[in-house]
């Protein structure tokens, strides 16, 4: 019966309706998951959205749209699942969540999720010594010798009741840092080139050199991938 569920779920997620038409095979879809999940593994559960009490300006999520091509590679099924739509990033929670209704969000756990790739970036659950805690981070660069990670938060401005300020609501601003985890250090990292070529150890001199043939800049995330692709190779 769990694996009958199971193809049940994956044709689901895999036919492509739009959001509208979903609704209800989403919501059979993430409430078998919540009680199954591949080869009966939990990998997360329904809630309730609760409202602030007053309106906030901004977003908590990560992407601008909840239509984003997922995989989620679990620990206990050999493929991957994978979602066409209806996923997205609740940076303030930390997690990932699928709207379920208007009122009820479907959130997953990483306790059987290895990592979760949306529009081709990787995000994993990691333990942050830094924090104190496991937190899902965004995969920046990963080689045999480093890793390195994009946390995100999200602030709240408060608003001011001064029309002259043209703020009166309160607002999320979202945050983002990077950290590097070589061996068993983890700590907080700046895109910087002393920083990166701190990591590339015995490498750097030649990573300093294929950087600066390529016109590379290690203050950008794309170029600093293409230098970390790089890297592996020697």
């Amino acid at each position: 019966m769990k694996k009958l569920m199971i193809v049940l779920v994956s044709l689901m997620f895999t036919m492509g309706y739009g959001y509208a038409q979903a609704v209800d095979a989403n919501n059979n879809a993430l409430n078998a998951l919540a009680t199954y999940g591949p080869d009966g593994a939990n990998i997360g559960a329904s809630s309730i959205v609760r409202n602030p009490p007053r309106p906030i300006e901004g977003t908590v999520y990560l992407f601008d749209t909840w239509y984003n091509n997922t995989l989620i590679v679990t620990t206990t099924q050999e493929k991957p699942i994978r979602l066409n739509s209806n996923i997205n990033f609740n940076a303030k929670r930390n997690v990932f969540e699928s709207k379920i209704d208007k009122e009820t969000i479907f959130t997953f756990n990483f306790t059987n999720i290895e990592k979760i790739v949306i529009n081709n970036r990787v995000f994993k659950n990691i333990y942050s010594p830094v924090d104190g805690s496991y937190r899902v981070f965004e995969v920046i660069a990963e080689t045999d010798d480093f890793e390195i990670y994009k946390n995100y938060t999200i602030d709240i401005r408060e608003g001011n009741p001064n029309p002259l300020l043209a703020r009166a609501n309160d607002k999320y601003i979202m945050r983002d840092s990077y950290y590097v985890k070589k061996g068993k250090s983890f700590k907080r990292l700046k895109l910087k080139k002393s920083e990166i070529l701190k990591a590339a150890g015995s490498k750097s001199s030649v990573v300093e050199q294929y950087a600066k043939d390529n016109n590379l800049n290690f203050k950008n995330e794309r170029d600093l991938q293409k230098i970390v692709s790089y890297y592996r190779t020697l």
